[in-house]
């Protein structure tokens, strides 16, 4: 995507939010000081009784498809992507009646040595991506918290909504009039100012990514009222150049870099929330 704003020469007509933004990911241990938000795990192998390895490579050598997807179900994860596994593991007899289902996994087991597939059993699990919920927990760590009618009456000082999904999504739609479809990941309170903010993780380019920071962005454009609105992103939208030097010109590196409303590192915030005191 073509830039309009030249990333080196020309950086001082970025919002100030996001030129702080990308010198945090180009001069500090950015990513090492997310970790204090998004809360990743290490990812460890998983080490497979002998008993149950030889069980499972005899079951595979004999092709005994139904003796292989019954280990499946109760032992271990399921070695590959596959779109039944919840329901084969949780529901009784779901393969009982659908043997088209059972030929297309079976197919898919042997497919693979009897080796690769104990090899996938034993890989690491992948690592929780569910972002969410990690910056709504390290939100709640970070500020005062106050019920809605505290919060309401407050005047003085940086609070942070503790609410449900409903009550919160009610509080800022009818009190606030801001006719969203859910409620904001940030809902907060500077002195008597509303600050509400939609925080993303975008770990690359292209995609379901996209839609995210398309979504972010769509949010603050719609400023209503005297409510601000705030875009909280982490991740490759602050990258700038490629490991061969090139400027990275991505669409959404492009889009959150040359966005003109406030959109920022979750790393900022607080200094953001303290420039409204």
């Amino acid at each position: 995507m073509d830039r309009s704003i030249d990333i080196e020469n020309e950086r001082d007509e970025l919002n100030e939010w996001v030129q702080q933004s990308i010198t945090l990911f180009e001069t500090t241990a950015y990513l090492d000081d997310l970790l204090e938000i998004y809360t990743l795990e290490t990812a460890v192998p998983i080490h497979l009784e002998q008993r149950l390895k030889r069980r499972i490579i005899s079951a595979h050598q004999g092709r005994r498809t139904e003796e292989l997807i019954s280990i499946l179900q109760g032992e271990v994860k399921f070695p590959y992507d596959e779109p039944l596994a919840y329901l084969i593991k949780e529901v009784e007899n779901c393969l009982q009646s659908n043997p088209k289902q059972i030929n297309r996994i079976a197919n898919t087991l042997y497919a693979m040595t009897a080796d690769e597939l104990v090899v996938r059993l034993e890989s690491a699990p992948k690592l929780n991506t569910q972002m969410g919920p990690m910056f709504t927990n390290w939100l709640r760590n970070q500020f005062e918290l106050l019920r809605i009618a505290d919060f309401e009456n407050a005047t003085e000082g940086i609070y942070v909504l503790n609410s449900s999904e409903e009550e919160g999504k009610t509080f800022v739609n009818e009190t606030l009039n801001q006719y969203l479809r859910k409620r904001p990941d940030l809902v907060a309170k500077v002195n008597e100012t509303y600050i509400i903010g939609e925080a993303k993780w975008i770990g690359r380019s292209g995609g379901n990514q996209n839609n995210q920071v398309r979504d972010v962005l769509d949010f603050c454009r719609h400023q209503r009222g005297e409510v601000l609105r705030v875009g909280i992103i982490d991740g490759f939208p602050w990258a700038t150049r490629k490991i061969n030097g090139s400027v990275i010109n991505d669409k959404v590196n492009v889009l959150v870099q040359e966005f003109p409303y406030d959109i920022l590192s979750a790393l900022l915030l607080e200094n953001y929330l303290n420039s409204f005191l």
